[in-house]
C-alpha cells in the first residue's frame, strides 16, 4: 500500500532476467555479539567474517558496510527460551547467552528487491540510482523500516541502488494497491554494480 507511509526495507522477489528464483538462503555462523540488531529486509555487511548490520547506505567503495546481501532470519539457542527460529536476532543477544546462531541472507548479487521510498518515484526514474535511509527495524512485527531516498534519485555512480522499475498493483478498494508516483511509491531495485562485496574486486 504506497501511499501511506510504511517502510518495509528491501524484500526479494526475483533474479535479473527472470531467471529461475527459489527464494533460497545462505546460513552464516555469527560467534561475534553485536550491538545492533538485524531486522527482516535489512541489508547485511560483514567484518572479519561475521555478519553486521549495516548503519548507512553502501557505496561502491569497499568497506564494512558493504552488503553481502539481505536478512531472512536467524535460528539460534537461547538460554530461557531453548531453540529459536525467528524473523529477526536482537541486539546483544549473543552477549545476554545466545549460542549456535546462524543468520538466513539472501545473497544473490544479481536480486530483485522491492522497497518502499519515501516519496513518488515515476517511470522516468527508472534507471537511476538512489542512497537509502532510516536503518532501524520494529522489535514488534520483526520487520526492517529501511526507504529509499527519493529526493536523492539521481546518475550518482557510487549510490547503492538502481530502480529496475516500479510495482503495478492495483486493488479493488481506494489505498490498497500500489502504483507509480504514488505518494509512497513501491520500487524494484537492484544493487548498483559494485555495491555488493561479490561484485566488488577488491577483498576486506
Amino acid at each position: 500500500m504506497s501511499q501511506v507511509a510504511g517502510p518495509y526495507g528491501l524484500i526479494p522477489r526475483k533474479l535479473i532476467g527472470e531467471s529461475p528464483y527459489s527464494s533460497g538462503t545462505h546460513s552464516y555462523v555469527l560467534t561475534t555479539n553485536q550491538t545492533k540488531a538485524f531486522f527482516f529486509g535489512d541489508p547485511v555487511g560483514l567484518v572479519a567474517g561475521q555478519p553486521t548490520p549495516l548503519v548507512a547506505s553502501p557505496t561502491t567503495t569497499l568497506s564494512a558496510n558493504s552488503p553481502i546481501g539481505i536478512f531472512m532470519g536467524a535460528e539460534y539457542q537461547d538460554p530461557i527460551r531453548g531453540f529459536v527460529n525467528s524473523q529477526y536476532f536482537p541486539a546483544n543477544a549473543i552477549s545476554g547467552g545466545a549460542t549456535n546462531v546462524k543468520l538466513k541472507i539472501f545473497d544473490h548479487p544479481g536480486v530483485v528487491m522491492q522497497i518502499q521510498a519515501d516519496g513518488p518515484v515515476t517511470y522516468a526514474q527508472v534507471g537511476l540510482n538512489a542512497p537509502i535511509q532510516n536503518f532501524v527495524g520494529s522489535t514488534v512485527t520483526g520487520d526492517s523500516q529501511i526507504s529509499l531516498v527519493s529526493a536523492s534519485i539521481g546518475a550518482g555512480a557510487t549510490l547503492a541502488l538502481r530502480i529496475y522499475d516500479l510495482v503495478v498493483n492495483a486493488a479493488p478498494s481506494p489505498g490498497a494497491g500500489s502504483l507509480p508516483g504514488d505518494a509512497f511509491t513501491d520500487v524494484l531495485v537492484v544493487w548498483n554494480f559494485g555495491v555488493h562485496r561479490y561484485t566488488n574486486g577488491g577483498g576486506q
